[in-house]
């Protein structure tokens, strides 16, 4: 029989000792029963080995899980004083109307960008699948979401792709509500962008407000929230590629390939992060919990903790109640979504984003599904964006039919395949547990999180109204009991009359 004790091995002379070793004694012998005769004669059939082989073994055992290696990343925004007051004449009455119009831009602007959770999401970044690896999920940014966070309808059209050669000032004056004369004597270069100070929208706008003029004024503070907030350049500055989206009216891939490209090409470097971090941001902590020990732990654990205490199940696939029927998987060519940006090129995978839209994550997707497709910056390669340009003009659109009802779940298969590329890619940091209660397991791979979650607080409510039955009821008999006993001692006073 052998033990294990640190480095040393125990081996006994027989199998079980103490147990056969009675004949050895003299049965009665007094010494037979003296604890120190038996452990001598045990330590006589024992012999210590130290094999130095295991030192590896339990170094194996106690080292930490590795970790892949984190980057300091930083989310710099300019000052937004002086936008927001302006953007303040914007009154509830004729709130609709801009919205209507450009979208929800006004929330972005308005919105404080704590760069934490996003520092903590951009250390799961998978550069290979252009998506947010995590324990036992995947999260990515759509077309779709960012569509309908934004209040914006993706056109299927093709996109921007870069600036005209020469500035058609005509153009950008009747877009800005402006003349040509003052489009082209405030026209500026800044650095390698031309384009126009925001300084010179601010007053132009605010005359456009004192006169009334809405719409102008309305098409003026659109432009540079595009310029500042949604297409971030040079400081204080609306460059021409902004003012480009701005008149296509199709910014949502323009914003989705800027998020991907400023992500991908500043992976494992660290550095700033240009792109429209309050989109960026909102799309992340619409997928996070909002109430629960997610939320009751912020001041007792950090954001990488609780980051990493989530599983799948906690995250809320709240597009599952969008009404998302149909969603860009393709173009031309590409088996995946080739995106050009006011930058560079980049392809993003919706296939690893289908949970997130609502519909079942089935199986692991095909190789030709998540390959690298498309990177490069714009400027060294136009031929390949003309080659984009043309691909958009054949979109390959998939709906329900093909993708499935709505039932936002994710099958083994899948999930399997994710734990994989989880041990390959490795986490940024240790490994939590839980600080929600999961499902059963056999729950979680066949039931959405979302009608569990629902199952169990329509459970609890039945509880409770089942509690407050019996409690009305245990009310109820002791009045009927107490107004009983007060019967009987009217009716004994009156027999005692």
């Amino acid at each position: 029989m052998i033990f294990l004790k640190g480095l040393f091995i125990l081996r006994f002379s027989r199998p079980y000792p103490g147990l056969d070793d009675t004949h050895d004694c003299d049965q009665n012998s007094s010494r037979s029963f003296d604890p120190v005769f038996r452990d001598a004669q045990l330590a006589s059939r024992v012999c210590i080995t130290y094999i130095p082989e295991l030192d590896s073994l339990i170094e194996m055992a106690t080292v930490p899980e590795p970790k892949r290696k984190t980057c300091s990343y930083i989310f710099h925004r300019e000052p937004l004083t002086s936008l927001i007051e302006l953007s303040s004449l914007v009154t509830s009455d004729r709130l609709r109307g801009f919205v209507d119009q450009y979208g929800d831009i006004m929330t972005l602007l308005k919105m404080i960008v704590d760069p934490v959770p996003l520092q903590t999401l951009l250390q799961f970044y998978d550069p290979e699948l252009r998506c947010f690896t995590f324990q036992d999920y995947q999260l990515a940014p759509t077309l779709e979401e960012y569509s309908i966070l934004l209040g914006v309808p993706v056109r299927h059209q093709v996109p921007f792709l870069d600036v005209p050669k020469e500035v058609d000032f005509r153009v950008v004056a009747r877009a800005l509500h402006l003349s040509v004369r003052d489009i082209s004597d405030s026209w500026k270069t800044n650095g390698d962008a031309v384009g126009v100070p925001l300084k010179f929208l601010l007053r132009v706008a605010r005359g456009e407000a004192e006169k009334g003029n809405w719409g102008a004024f309305h098409a003026q503070l659109a432009v540079m929230i595009y310029g500042i907030v949604l297409f971030p350049s040079m400081p204080n500055f609306v460059d021409y590629a902004a003012i480009c989206v701005f008149i296509g009216r199709n910014p949502v891939p323009t914003l989705l390939a800027d998020t991907y490209y400023a992500i991908h090409s500043r992976h494992g470097k660290g550095g700033a992060i240009r792109c429209c971090l309050p989109l960026l941001l909102r799309w992340f902590m619409s997928l996070l919990p909002v109430s629960g020990p997610f939320v009751d732990a912020r001041s007792t654990y950090r954001w990488t903790q609780r980051v990493m205490s989530l599983t799948s199940y906690d995250i809320r696939w709240q597009s599952y109640r969008m009404d998302v029927r149909d969603v860009i998987m393709s173009c031309g060519e590409f088996r995946n979504v080739p995106l050009v940006g006011t930058k560079g090129c980049i392809n993003y995978n919706p296939v690893l984003s289908l949970r997130q839209l609502g519909f079942v994550m089935s199986r692991r997707p095909l190789e030709a599904e998540i390959a690298e497709s498309v990177y490069f910056e714009k400027k060294n390669d136009p031929v390949r964006v003309e080659q984009i340009g043309r691909a958009w003009k054949s979109i390959g659109v998939r709906g329900g039919s093909i993708l499935g009802k709505k039932f936002a779940i994710a099958m083994p298969d899948y999930t399997d395949w994710v734990k994989k590329r989880v041990e390959t890619l490795l986490l940024p940091y240790d490994r939590m547990n839980p600080l929600q209660v999961q499902p059963p397991l056999i729950l979680a791979d066949t039931v959405p999180a979302e009608q569990y979650k629902q199952a169990l607080m329509e459970s609890r409510r039945l509880k409770e109204k089942e509690q407050d039955a019996q409690m009305e009821l245990y009310q109820a008999k002791a009045e009927k009991l107490n107004l009983s006993r007060q019967l009987r001692d009217i009716q004994s006073a009156d027999v005692g009359e």
